[in-house]
């Protein structure tokens, strides 16, 4: 009975520690993008936990999509989450760089 139990808590600390890392992508892309002080918009898509989440970016007329395939790749190289946001957008933005 006992892991019944724990296999609900852990399950459930899953969902929140999911929606905890989606808030700091948000904040963080948010946050970077400000300073730079150009039309811009972040779109998050799937808040349904089946789907993966995906942020679709646009910086005046450029525009890309940040799955979080694409965001766990770049941290397979680098754990820092700022660092790897940092990368990913100048990667994909002449602007951000």
């Amino acid at each position: 009975m006992m892991n019944d139990c724990n296999e609900g808590n852990t399950q459930e600390n899953s969902e929140i520690d999911n929606d905890q890392w989606i808030c700091e992508v948000d904040q963080i892309l948010h946050k970077m993008i400000d300073k730079l002080g150009v039309a811009y918009g972040i779109v998050r898509e799937s808040n349904n936990h089946e789907e993966p989440t995906c942020w679709n970016i646009r910086i005046e007329d450029s525009e890309t999509v940040l799955t979080s395939t694409i965001l766990l790749e770049y941290m397979s190289r680098n754990k820092n989450l700022k660092e790897v946001l940092s990368f990913f957008m100048c990667d994909r933005f002449p602007h951000y760089r």
